[in-house]
């Protein structure tokens, strides 16, 4: 093997462990209450349940509030739809950052109810 060869190759091993790390170290974030997302920079995964009666919709976006699993109570932002049974779901997932007194999520995840709960 020419050295120029081994050169590309070590740099595609370079690019694709950098893009591999990246991505699983996001899908590895570990949930984290308000208050750490406060302090944080980065993006974090917060859990919670929304509060009922809170949500408030404007034209391209919605708000509502949660309460993560300390009891801190937070408005969050997101620009799109409003996930099916956000309100009645038994987790919330939101990711995203802590922003001007509220969070800003880009995903939000819901765990509905399950359907095999005992009647």
């Amino acid at each position: 093997m020419k050295r120029y060869d081994k050169l590309v190759l070590l740099l595609l091993l370079v690019v694709f462990g950098v893009g591999g790390y990246r991505s699983i170290s996001s899908a590895l974030t570990p949930y984290v209450t308000f208050a750490y997302a406060e302090e944080s920079s980065r993006s974090v995964q917060v859990k919670g349940y929304g509060i009922d009666g809170t949500i408030q919709i404007d034209e391209n976006s919605f708000s509502f509030e949660m309460e993560d699993m300390d009891g801190k109570v937070v408005r969050v932002f997101h620009k799109g739809p409003i996930p099916q049974n956000l309100m009645e779901a038994d987790n919330i997932v939101v990711v995203g950052k802590y922003a001007d007194g509220g969070f800003t999520a880009q995903r939000i995840l819901v765990k509905c109810p399950s359907k095999y709960e005992a009647q």
